[in-house]
């Protein structure tokens, strides 16, 4: 058996990545390494992708955790003019991303390119970041459509693409942020990401001249299943796409009825199918997901007796977040460790 490939995979959850980000924080106190040295490859979309993004650019995880908890109204200013003119975010996004990429330039440098990323890391650990192209080039006879696209950082390609623009468009969030230079959030098909850093380690075939920088031009790891071992980080879940029989009734819904529940059905329904293809098709062993629920007894009060949204900006509601987070993790530590092999 070859050495095992580890790969992180992060959620979306909006401000919620204060969970996988303590949790992270937490993995780096405990065992003394550096999250990009335990690793090999680090996969996230939407709010995941900005904290891959992150570790991309060089943030230890202290200093994203604590953005997280100490920003996150700055990130999604709530402006009362904006309410006025903008009720139920009919005409605009929730909010705008002009501090979310300010911060981000600061902390990442306005001129940080995915080379940059490569000259750093190599291919020792290599980023994955999840986007939607809602209007991509299409060669001749392609029919009209929008393209998935994951910026690889040891592709060829996406050298010379801005690690600030790439977090603005994996996190361009329906409703809540505009589409960023054509794309949207990497959530809308992949809010859980694992699979596409699963593909990626098992992929063997072989680029065109250029390509890849990787050996042998590989647009893949080449990794037999056995050797890749994914940790999946969510955000937090709440039950929202939980339905009891008495609300299901005799299931004659309508538009109203469907409108209220389907964001939340939308984007648990493509986790939870990930979820299911990663148990189905990895390794025994090789698939640990963390995701705590926060209706749980053991999540903080302010936390189960709250409808908790991604956009949470409250601080009793985000210092509680990061509590949950240290508990599970301290819950968790030995299984993860003992996962990792660390």
């Amino acid at each position: 058996m070859e050495k095992k490939i580890n790969v992180l995979s992060i959620d979306g959850g909006g401000t919620r990545g204060l969970m996988p980000s303590t949790i992270l924080h937490c993995l780096e106190n405990e065992t003394g390494r550096s999250v990009t040295d335990v690793f090999d490859v680090i996969v996230g979309s939407a709010t995941g992708g900005i904290i891959a993004a992150s570790l991309a650019a060089g943030m230890r995880t202290n200093e994203i955790m604590e953005i997280y908890q100490n920003q996150a109204s700055y990130i999604l200013p709530s402006g009362f003019f904006r309410r006025v003119w903008n009720p139920l975010n009919l005409f605009a996004p929730r909010y705008p991303n002009k501090n979310l990429k300010k911060l981000l330039r600061e902390k990442f440098g306005p001129g940080t390119m995915m080379a940059d990323v490569y000259n750093n890391f190599g291919s020792g650990t290599i980023f994955l970041l999840a986007s939607l192209d809602l209007s991509p080039e299409l060669s001749a006879g392609e029919p009209l459509a929008f393209k998935i696209i994951i910026y690889n950082s040891a592709m060829a390609g996406h050298q010379s693409e801005n690690l600030v623009d790439l977090a603005l468009r994996t996190s361009a969030a329906a409703i809540n942020l505009p589409i960023y230079q054509r794309y949207t959030e990497g959530g809308n098909y992949a809010n859980d990401p694992a699979l596409a850093g699963f593909s990626f380690c098992i992929n063997k075939k072989q680029g065109i001249s250029g390509e890849s920088l990787l050996a042998g031009n590989k647009l893949g790891l080449g990794a037999s299943v056995e050797d890749v071992r994914v940790l999946s980080l969510g955000c937090g879940s709440d039950g929202g796409s939980y339905f009891s029989s008495d609300e299901i009734g005799k299931g004659n819904w309508g538009l109203i009825k469907w409108m209220s529940r389907l964001v939340n059905l939308v984007i648990d329904t493509n986790m939870v199918y990930t979820q299911y293809l990663m148990n189905e098709m990895s390794e025994t062993g090789n698939y640990l997901r963390i995701n705590p629920y926060y209706k749980s007894k053991e999540a903080p009060a302010v936390l189960r007796n709250e409808k908790l949204r991604i956009d949470v900006t409250k601080k009793e509601h985000l210092d509680a977040i990061r509590s949950f987070a240290e508990q599970t993790f301290d819950k968790e530590k030995s299984r993860i460790k003992a996962f990792l092999e660390l």
